[in-house]
C-alpha cells in the first residue's frame, strides 16, 4: 500500500471534480449502444495535438483533471471520458456487455463521434491501459502514440476473483467496505452521514458505477495477459510510465514490458499509482515532452 499522503488538492478540501477548468466542455457523447460522459479542454494557444485519456478501474473521467490545464497550457487539446458503465456514462446491466474488444472499440467510436481523426495521443491509466492496448491493436493507424500509465502486462492475481465474489454476493457496498477496511477507516460512516467531502466524492463515484462494469473489470484484470508482441507489431510509439511507489502491477513487470515493446520508460519520483494526482506538474511536463517528440 502506498505511504504517500493525500494529494495536495485533497488536503485543501477539493475533489477531483473541483479541478476541471472552467473553459472545459462537459458533454454526453452518443456512440451507438451507450452514451459516454466526456470532458474536452482546448489547447491554450496553438494546438500541437490531441490527447485522449482512458480512466482505470473504479474510476471516471475526472481522475485526470489535476493535470488538464497543465497539458492544455503545453499546447494539447485534452479529452477524458468515463468508460461505459462508469459514472456519468451509460452501460449494459450484464458483464457480457463489457467485453474487452467492445471497450477497445468504444475508443474508436468516441474518436469518430468527436471528429478527432488520426494522430491521437492515447493514454490509459491502470485498467485503462488494458483497454488502450486493445484499441491500439484494433487499429494502430489512428494513434501517434500510446502511453501505458501505471499499467501492467499481466494478471492482477486471484485477489480479483475474491473481490468479484464479494461484489456478486454483497453488491457495491461489499466493495466499499473492503476499500474502507484496507485504509483503516470506518466502513459504516456513510450510513451515519459522517463522510467528509473527499470521502463523499469517492463514495459517490463507486456507487454510481454499474455493477456489471465492475464484474467484467475483475474478470479482465484477472485474465489480463502480456500483449507486448502485438503492441510492438503495431508500430505505434509507446511510453511506459509509473509512479515510483506504484502498488498495483509490479514495477519490474512494467519495466520489462517497456523493454519488450522498445518503449520510452519514465518513473515519476514520489508518486503512487495515480501519479497524475500526486504530481500533476511533473506528469504533465513528462507527457507533453513525449507527445512533442
Amino acid at each position: 500500500m502506498s505511504t504517500l499522503p493525500p494529494p495536495a488538492f485533497e488536503l485543501q478540501g477539493k475533489t477531483l471534480d473541483d479541478l476541471l477548468p472552467a473553459s472545459a466542455d462537459r458533454k454526453i457523447v452518443d456512440i451507438g449502444d451507450v452514451q459516454l460522459a466526456v470532458a474536452d479542454l482546448p489547447a491554450t494557444g496553438s494546438e500541437l495535438g490531441t490527447a485522449l485519456l482512458i480512466p482505470g478501474f473504479t474510476s471516471s473521467l475526472s481522475t485526470f483533471f489535476p493535470m488538464f490545464q497543465k497539458l492544455a497550457d503545453q499546447g494539447f487539446r485534452v479529452i477524458s471520458f468515463s468508460q461505459r458503465g462508469q459514472p456519468g456514462s451509460t452501460g449494459p446491466d450484464s458483464p457480457e456487455g463489457y467485453a474487452l474488444d467492445t471497450l477497445g472499440r468504444d475508443i474508436h467510436l468516441l474518436a469518430d463521434a468527436l471528429g478527432l481523426g488520426r494522430n491521437l495521443n492515447l493514454l490509459g491509466h491502470s485498467f485503462g491501459g488494458v483497454v488502450g492496448t486493445e484499441a491500439v491493436i484494433q487499429d494502430p493507424s489512428r494513434f501517434a502514440s500510446f502511453t501505458m500509465w501505471n499499467s501492467g502486462a499481466g494478471s492482477l492475481g486471484e485477489q480479483m476473483l475474491s473481490e468479484q465474489a464479494v461484489l456478486r454476493e454483497h453488491g457495491i457496498r461489499g466493495i466499499w467496505i473492503g476499500f474502507r477496511q484496507e485504509v483503516g477507516a470506518d466502513p459504516d460512516a456513510d450510513l451515519r452521514g459522517e463522510l467528509n467531502v473527499i470521502e463523499q466524492f469517492y463514495h459517490r463515484r463507486l456507487f454510481d458505477t454499474n455493477p456489471a462494469q465492475l464484474d467484467a473489470g475483475f474478470t479482465h484484470l484477472h485474465g489480463h495477459r502480456d500483449r507486448s508482441d502485438e503492441l510492438a507489431a503495431s508500430g505505434v510509439r509507446v511510453l511506459v510510465s509509473h509512479g515510483s511507489l506504484d502498488d498495483a502491477w509490479p514495477i519490474e513487470q512494467q519495466r520489462e514490458f517497456a523493454e519488450k515493446v522498445n518503449a520510452d520508460y519514465w518513473v515519476v519520483a514520489n508518486a503512487g499509482h495515480s501519479a497524475h494526482a500526486d504530481r500533476p506538474d511533473v506528469c504533465a511536463g513528462l507527457l507533453a515532452s513525449f507527445w512533442k517528440n
